[in-house]
Formats: structure tokens, C-alpha cells, sequence
């Protein structure tokens, strides 16, 4: 529990002094009722009416009873110096004490009133009076305090703590060095009093004025505030000042109690420290999932059975009740539960969760820890359903003689951030604002004729996050639904599918009681969309993304986000000619905004502020048919694998329809499928990644290219390689590089990725400590892509070991990074921080790098080797030695692609001819055997090899019918058959 800063009186007595009478507890049967004690001079909305509250709460002061069940703090009056004495003493909790039995002070006889109190003051060093001649002193008990002496009582009550006083006096009225100089600047620094503005800039703090008892009030409150982190994990955040009459509950005080609009019910034994006027914090709980955030306003006690708090709504600021600034809070997830629609499929949730136990990570082979995601929440299902239009029916959703087969894949998630600042329980500033994120992908394919719109419930989503200003928890719960929309009118065989990302801000912000809507223009990306067409058709998909957002489940925002897609296809045939069409494309999104019920939580009061915001907002347009030729549905598509990358123990199948498929071992989330199960034994779909065109990987981390020229990297982070700064330790999702468009392909060497670039550059990120990025530097790591150094005209690239190589169109090779044993092939074996041509190679159209070394492949169909022979990889009888600059491989000729797994070498001429060489230990080398060659062996099960990679001690090969096989270590699921049985031979990949 979060402890107040004032020290609870454990003793009440009666002293009967006007205006300083404490009210004994109640000495009855049970319950024991405990009410807050009330003014009839304090109005609650009158200047530190909360302060005056609190002073009564604490037992420090209940002012005077007037008869009638009537109380009168008399809030003007000027505040004695025995008063103040006694004040200070209840603020300590009344410590034991023994008076002295003669008084130090000739004007205070030890009958007086407040003598123990006075002369405790006086035994602390807080006020030892005035020394008189004679060696007498005087404490001067009815005198009236003055500012500038309450400034000191206050500084010597906090044991005099160490402050520096400014050069220059904040105070037009307070001379620096002046009397009380230091501690009237420690009053101010400490957020207890700041003074008067006497405008143009300057202020006063009238040091000779007196205390009002309303002020002395106000003064105590604040001196008793505990001021905390804003962030623990973050110094740089500040300290906010916590009220000192706040409670945060912890989730066991609350974990039976019963909580309604306005009565908490729990046991004694957890309400011992709840007093009237307190305020009630609480995250959101079993007991209280929307949270909680009330002031005390009684207290009934069965001591031993059950105690009921009935309470009243209370503000932020009544918590928090100063920031010392700004201050910026980014949403902390608590819950989050998708609630699908029956036809609706849930995928694996896309952010880690959990935290998995790794082994050690070396600088070659890191598998890092998961990362906690900052998102509220993060959601993606997927909907498909067939509707058949409903002939003769002019009052049907869908009309007509046709069919349409719909799908939407759907990703939500939000961050969320507040702002706030208070001042001595007043509001200055507040804002609230939700950062939806919606990637949404919707294709139809129809049939016939259709005019008419198709509504499907996607499901509900709903979530609870806070914000943590200091120890206090502002609960925020969210509520969403999901709907998919489609129309469509004419009569034509079609496919039309569209996928956007969109993102925008959402939310409210109060200024010294300016209040706006935050309701800012969405932006999109990702945009990607494919037409076929027989005939002329008008198609529209969107999305109905309908939230409301609660404080402390009382008030908020609600908004509703619909990105849309919409177009009308017209397809035009001319006599003799060729069909044509257009298919006009428009991408925006249709947003409303409004407040629910107020926000007075939050400590300013709109009412019932029902003006709600809405906007339409065209963010794309194209015509991406025109002038290209008409697709039709009936048009033949190609099927089957068309690409194919391997880790260290996982593979990656890239099939024509676009998606990507994963198997094998999991470390590090480097399958992409959202799983943090240990290994995957038949291919998995690689999440949220569609229109994929290339892929490449290695060691623990993977990349996909989309047709769209971004890249997305999931797996490892350990050296930046995600080129995400979001992407955490690792990420078992795609994340998109950012930084990067225009890519034609991508590489990797495993714990740096490479780019290449429409315009032949190429760039690098990840690990830099041998040079990999080409940067001219060894300076670390990096998740920015950055351009490699003096390479163009660039049309190949590859990474192996801790060197990256490079292709370019004049059939030359160059390399760069690690050159222990030749891996750069340029005659030296020192690193090159920069790219260096390759020595005695032209004419090259194809190369890849190895774990130890590279292959290339000339135009004649010869290959050629370089780098460490420990494998075999150069092929020339032995397992010993390298070569820094490249020699051919024996044997081969008319070859028309080369590849490599970890330890060995393919090469094949497309046809009747694949060869292998290099290390056996698995039957990677797919000849039948364990036995290791240092010369090419042929692989006799295999003809029309078209690719061919490999991981660790596995091997694949992509042939010219779509098929993949797969051969060698098994134990980790790597031939993606299911079993766990190694195979000598090449087996057929079952799933594709």
C-alpha cells in the first residue's frame, strides 16, 4: 500500500482551547460510525476546502463546535504561535513527550495551554523564541505567525534539509540573503507556496503578511504531500506530488470486497488505514476492473467482521495533486480478450507476452530474452464467408442470381498516451489520446449478378491499460466492436481484394479550460491491390471499428475508425481489339469523436457534452488498370513454392500466392508464426504478411520482401537486425524495417541484413564489429539501414559469415567485412571495412555466401570458390588450408545455380546434373551416405534442381515443378514432414 506522508495521531484527547478541539473517536456498541468532519464556514467549492478536510481527517485541527451539531474552522482568522505549535505537534503524530517542569519561556506558565506542545517545539530546535536580557526568552504564544516565520518553522520541521537557495530571489519582496532568504526559496522550491503573481513576470511572497488559518491548512497539506517518481524506470521523467490523504489499494485488500457506484464492503482487517476524506486509488483489480478513484466520506467499522466505506467520486488532481511540469505517460497493457464472431478465426496474438528462459548468447548465435510490448492491444483474425445473392427479393441485403465469396483479414492494436499537469490540486493541462493502428485486408471473388451490401461481425474487443502517474494507476478500459462491410452492384466474374494500413490519433485535451477534440487525419500505409475483371463492376470494402473509451469506467471518448476502399472496374470491349479497363481506386477512412457523459474525472466538468466530430477523409487515389492488360479470374495461376531461405535449424517456403510458410526450430520467434513453442514440425503461416516476393535467412533471424518494396524482419534483435527501434530483444512477428522502400531483394549473413535497392545501392544493419556494414567503420550496431560505401550498378547480393558480397551488372564481385581466411577473396586476409573487388572474377551472374567463404557461378558454367577449407568447400581433396582469392571447382561445367547450406556446396545444371561437396555429419549432402567429399559427389535422387540452400546440417532444393525437398538433420522438425527421423536421401516437403 501506498503509505500517506502524515503520521496518524494514535491517541485522541479533548483540549478544550477554541478552535483547537480534536473530536474523540466514539466510545459505543458496534459498528463504530467514523463521518468526515464539516464547516459551516467552508463551503466545499471555497478555496482550500480540501486542505481544511484534510486538516480535520488528520486530527490536527476541527475548529469550534458552535452548538446544534455545528462546526466553524473560521478559515480567516490569523493563526497564533501557539496554535501553530500545536498544529505541528498533531502533524508528528503527537509524539511521546514530557514536558519540562519549569518553563523556558517567561511568558508561557506551564499551566498555559499548548505548554507541552510549545516547549516540544522548542526542545526540536523548530522555535526557541526570542532571548531577552537577563538571559530570559519569551516565546510570544499570541502573537500572529508572519509568512516569512512560518517559512522557517517549516524548513526546521524538515529537519533543515539540504537546499542550495538561488542566486537571484524568485520574489520581487524577499531580498536574496535576506532574513529567512534560505528558507523561504526551499518553501517555494518545494511546491509549498510560490507567492502571488504581481504580474509582468513577477511575483511576491508578502513575507511579513500573516497566516490565515485557511493558509496554514493549505501550508501543512502540502508540506505533507509525498513526492514520488514519476517513472521509476525513467529519472529523466520527474516526481509528482501524491496527495497525503491518498491510499493505493493492492489488489489482496480488494480481492473479496464488494464495490458499487458508492460503497466499498471488505474485511476489517484490510480497511484499518482507510479514513474518512481519504482518497481511494486502485488498479484495475478482481474486485475493481474499471479501477478506482473515490473520496472517503464514511466509514462504518464491525471490528472482526466486515467494514462498508461509502465513498464519492474524486478527480486526478485529487491524487496527483502537483507534477512539477508536463507530464507524458505512455499506456502500460493490463487485459486484453478478442470475443470472435462464430465464423471468425483468431490469430496467435501478435505481440510476445511472455518472457522464455534462453541459452547463453555468444556473439555469433544470440537467443535473446522476449520483450514486453508497449501496445494496449494487439489483435488479428481473419473472416471468410460465401453469400449467394437472393433472386426476386428486392428487400434483400443481396440481390441477384449470384455469388461472392468474401474474406477480411483484420490487425487492430493502439498505443495510448496522457498528459498531465496540476498545480496545488488545481488542473492545467490533461489530454488523453488513443493511437489506433488498423491493417485491414478485404478481397471478394464474384460470380454472377450482385447488387447489395453484405454486413459481418467481426467479434469485440475489449481491453484495460493505465497510465502510472507516480504510484497512482489511471485505469482506462476499452471496448471495441468489429464489423466488416461489402457492396457491390453489376453482373461480372471478379477478384477484387485491397489491403491499407491505417493509423491515427483519437482523443481529448483540456488547457487552462480550453477544451479540444483530438480527432487528427489518418495516415495510411502498406497500400496494396490486385484486380481481375470479365465484365463492369462497382465494389466497396471497409471496415467499422466502433470503441468506447472509459476513465475509471465513468467517462471518456467514444470513436469510431472505418478505413474504406472503394471502385468501380469498367471493362470495355472494342471490335477486334483487345479488351480494356479502368477500375478508378479511392482509399480513406471515415472517423467520428465525441465525449461520453463529461470527463470530470479528470478534474474539470463539461456535463453532458454530446457534439460529436465526424469526417470523412480521402487519403488515395489510382487507376491502377489502366493501361495494363485485363485480367481475368478464369486466367491460369501459378501454384506451388518459388522460393526458399533456411536459418540454422528453420526453413521458409515462399509460395506464388504470395504467403510464407516456416518450420523448424523456434529460438527467438524466428519462425515469425507469433508461437513461442520450442520447434515446428510441418510449415506454419508466417503472420500478417501477404504479396511477399523474396525472402532470406540465417542464424536466428528471417526477411520477407514485399511487392510493395518493404521489408519486414523478424527473430533476433540481439545486433539491431529487425531494423525496427520497436522490435525489442526479439520479435516472433514481421516488423517492418523502417527506413527502407524501393527494395528488389534482401540478404542476410545472420546478424546483419543487407538491401538492394531499385537503384543498385545497398544498404546495411544489424552487427558492424568486423566491418559487415561497409561503413568504413567498426562502430557497433545499428537498426538504421545505412548505405554500404562506394557499391552501384548493384544486381546480386549475399551474406555469409560476417561478410556481405555484391554483384554488380558489369559481372564483377565485391566483398566486404571478415577476411581471416579469405572470405573476401582479394589476395589479403585483413577485414575491409568497405567493399573490395574480388580478385580474378568477371563474367559472374550468380553468388553466395557461405558460413567460411562464397561460391560464384560465371556465364560459362563454371564454379568458383574462396575462404576456409576446414569443410571442403574449395573442393581440392583436403580439409585443410584456405584461398583468398577464388579457384575453380573441378568437375563442374554448364552449371546453372549454385547454393550452400552452413558446411557444404550444391551446384546444378537445371536438369539431369546436381552436385555436392563438403561435410556430411547428417546426410546433408543428400548422396545416401554420412561420408564427407572434397570433391563434388553427384546426388542421383534429384533432376531439375532450380535452388538449392541449406541450414545447419539440413538441405533444400526447390525444383522446376514447384516441388521442395528436403534432406539431412531431422531432430528440430528442419525437413518439415513431421517426424523427427534424419534422412540421407532428398524427401518431398509433403505440404506444398
Amino acid at each position: 500500500m501506498f503509505r500517506r506522508g502524515v503520521a496518524w495521531l494514535v491517541a485522541v484527547v479533548v483540549v478544550v482551547v477554541p478552535g483547537l478541539l480534536v473530536v474523540p473517536s466514539a466510545v459505543a456498541a458496534d459498528p463504530v460510525v467514523e463521518n468526515v468532519v464539516s464547516f459551516s464556514d467552508v463551503p466545499v467549492e471555497s478555496q482550500f476546502a480540501t486542505e481544511i478536510s484534510w486538516l480535520a481527517a488528520s486530527g490536527i485541527s476541527t475548529g469550534w463546535d458552535v452548538g446544534g451539531g455545528v462546526r466553524q474552522y473560521r478559515p480567516l482568522e490569523s493563526i497564533a504561535r501557539n496554535a501553530m505549535a500545536a498544529f505541528l505537534y498533531r502533524h508528528a503524530g503527537s509524539p511521546a513527550f514530557t514536558p519540562p517542569t519549569a518553563s523556558p519561556f517567561t511568558d508561557v506558565p506551564v499551566e498555559a495551554a499548548f505548554y507541552k506542545e510549545i516547549t516540544w517545539l522548542a526542545s526540536t530546535g523548530i522555535s526557541t523564541g526570542w532571548a531577552l536580557d537577563g538571559g530570559v526568552r519569551e516565546y510570544r504564544p499570541l502573537s500572529p505567525i508572519a509568512r516569512d516565520a512560518m517559512a522557517a518553522f517549516l524548513y526546521r520541521y524538515a529537519d533543515k534539509p539540504a537546499f542550495t537557495a538561488p542566486p537571484v530571489s524568485p520574489f520581487t519582496d524577499v531580498p536574496a540573503g535576506g532574513g529567512f532568504y534560505t528558507e523561504i526559496t526551499w518553501l517555494a522550491g518545494a511546491g509549498i507556496s510560490t507567492g502571488w503573481d504581481a504580474g509582468n513576470g513577477a511575483r511576491q511572497y508578502r513575507p511579513f503578511d500573516g497566516i490565515a488559518r485557511d493558509a496554514m491548512a493549505a501550508f501543512l497539506y502540502r508540506y505533507a504531500g509525498q513526492k514520488t517518481p514519476a517513472d521509476p524506470g525513467n529519472p529523466a521523467a520527474g516526481t509528482v506530488t501524491v496527495a497525503p490523504d491518498v491510499e493505493v489499494l493492492e489488489p489482496a485488500q480488494l480481492q473479496t470486497a464488494q464495490v458499487t457506484t458508492n460503497t466499498i464492503a471488505l474485511p476489517s482487517d484490510q480497511a484499518t488505514d482507510i479514513k474518512p476524506n481519504d482518497v481511494l486509488v486502485s488498479g484495475a483489480t478482481t474486485g475493481t476492473p474499471d479501477g478506482l478513484l473515490v473520496r472517503v466520506v464514511q466509514v462504518v467499522r464491525d471490528p472482526g467482521g466486515t467494514t462498508l466505506v461509502k465513498t464519492k467520486p474524486a478527480t486526478v488532481p485529487e491524487a496527483v495533486v502537483s507534477t512539477g511540469g508536463l507530464l507524458e505517460v505512455t499506456g502500460t497493457p493490463v487485459s486484453s480478450e478478442f470475443i470472435p464472431a462464430p465464423d471468425v478465426v483468431v490469430e496467435p496474438d501478435t505481440a510476445p507476452t511472455s518472457t522464455r528462459t534462453s541459452p547463453a548468447t555468444t556473439p555469433d548465435m544470440a537467443r535473446p530474452y522476449a520483450a514486453a510490448s508497449a501496445e494496449v492491444f494487439n489483435k488479428s483474425m481473419v473472416l471468410s464467408r460465401t453469400v449467394k445473392g437472393e433472386f426476386g427479393k428486392p428487400d434483400a441485403p443481396l440481390t441477384g442470381d449470384g455469388s461472392v465469396t468474401l474474406k477480411s483479414s483484420v490487425t487492430a492494436k493502439a498505443t495510448a498516451k496522457m498528459t498531465l499537469e496540476t498545480a496545488f490540486l488545481s488542473l492545467k493541462e490533461v489530454s488523453v489520446v488513443i493511437t489506433p493502428s488498423i491493417k485491414a485486408e478485404h478481397s471478394l471473388t464474384a460470380q454472377g449478378s450482385l447488387k447489395g451490401q453484405v454486413t459481418a461481425k467481426l467479434g469485440e474487443l475489449n481491453s484495460a491499460f493505465t497510465f502510472m502517474a507516480g504510484p497512482v494507476p489511471v485505469v482506462v478500459t476499452s471496448n471495441a466492436t468489429m464489423n466488416a462491410n461489402f457492396s457491390l452492384d453489376g453482373n461480372a466474374d471478379v477478384v477484387f481484394s485491397s489491403s491499407q494500413t491505417v493509423t491515427s490519433n483519437h482523443g481529448f485535451k483540456y488547457n487552462n479550460g480550453s477544451f479540444n477534440l483530438v480527432n487528427d487525419k489518418p495516415t495510411t500505409a502498406g497500400i496494396e491491390n490486385e484486380y481481375k475483371a470479365s465484365a463492369s463492376l462497382t465494389a466497396r470494402a471497409s471496415l467499422d471499428f466502433d470503441a468506447t473509451i472509459k476513465l475509471y469506467g465513468i467517462a471518456g471518448i467514444t470513436f469510431g475508425i472505418g478505413p474504406y476502399a472503394t471502385t468501380t472496374i469498367t471493362v470495355t470491349t472494342a471490335s477486334g481489339q483487345d479488351l480494356t479497363w479502368t477500375c478508378p481506386l479511392e482509399l480513406g477512412v471515415e472517423g467520428r469523436l465525441g465525449v461520453l457523459a463529461g470527463i470530470k474525472i479528470l478534474g474539470f466538468d463539461l456535463g453532458e457534452w454530446k457534439a460529436t466530430a465526424t469526417n470523412t477523409w480521402p487519403l488515395f487515389t489510382a487507376n491502377p488498370c489502366q493501361n495494363t492488360p485485363v485480367i481475368k479470374p478464369s486466367d491460369p495461376v501459378q501454384t506451388g513454392v518459388i522460393g526458399m531461405a533456411a536459418g540454422i535449424e528453420s526453413a521458409f517456403a515462399l509460395k506464388a500466392d504470395g504467403t510464407l510458410w516456416a518450420w523448424g526450430f523456434n529460438a527467438s520467434g524466428n519462425l515469425g508464426t507469433g508461437s513461442d513453442a520450442y520447434a515446428t514440425y510441418v510449415p506454419a503461416l508466417v503472420l500478417g504478411l501477404r504479396k511477399v516476393t523474396g525472402v532470406a535467412a540465417y542464424g536466428y533471424n528471417a526477411y520477407a520482401l514485399k511487392s510493395d518494396g518493404s521489408v519486414w524482419a523478424w527473430g533476433s534483435n540481439y545486433y539491431g537486425q529487425l531494423g525496427n527501434s520497436s522490435g525489442g530483444q526479439y520479435s516472433s512477428v514481421p516488423l517492418e524495417v523502417q527506413g527502407l522502400n524501393s527494395v528488389r531483394s534482401v540478404a542476410t549473413n545472420g546478424n546483419t541484413a543487407y538491401a538492394l535497392r531499385s537503384d543498385g545501392t545497398v544498404w546495411a544493419w544489424g552487427n558492424n564489429t568486423k566491418g559487415q556494414q561497409g561503413q568504413g567503420h567498426t562502430l557497433g550496431t545499428g537498426s538504421t539501414p545505412l548505405q554500404v560505401q562506394g557499391l552501384t550498378d548493384v544486381t546480386k547480393i549475399s551474406g555469409g559469415g560476417n561478410s556481405g558480397y555484391a554483384l554488380k551488372s558489369d559481372g564483377t564481385v565485391w566483398a566486404w567485412g571478415y577476411n581471416g581466411e579469405g572470405q573476401l577473396g582479394n589476395g589479403t586476409t585483413v577485414n575491409s571495412l568497405v567493399p573490395v573487388r574480388v580478385s580474378g572474377l568477371d563474367g559472374v551472374r550468380d553468388i553466395v555466401g557461405t558460413s567460411y567463404g562464397a561460391l560464384a557461378l560465371r556465364n560459362d558454367g563454371t564454379v568458383w570458390a574462396w575462404g576456409h577449407n576446414g569443410l571442403g568447400l574449395l573442393a581440392n581433396g583436403t580439409y585443410q588450408g584456405y584461398s583468398d582469392v577464388p579457384v575453380q571447382i573441378p568437375g563442374l561445367s554448364g552449371m546453372e545455380s549454385i547454393g550452400a547450406n552452413t558446411n557444404s556446396a550444391f551446384a546444378s545444371n537445371g536438369a539431369d546434373e546436381f552436385w555436392a561437396w563438403g561435410y556430411n555429419y547428417s546426410g546433408e549432402l543428400g548422396d545416401g551416405t554420412r561420408n564427407n567429399a572434397t570433391a563434388p559427389v553427384r546426388v542421383q535422387q534429384l533432376n531439375g534442381v532450380q535452388f538449392v540452400t541449406g541450414g545447419l546440417y539440413t538441405s533444400y532444393a526447390l525444383t522446376g515443378d514447384g516441388r521442395l525437398w528436403s534432406w539431412g538433420e531431422n531432430g528440430l522438425g528442419q525437413l518439415g514432414n513431421g517426424t523427427t527421423a534424419d534422412s540421407y536421401v532428398p524427401q518431398e516437403v509433403p505440404a506444398f
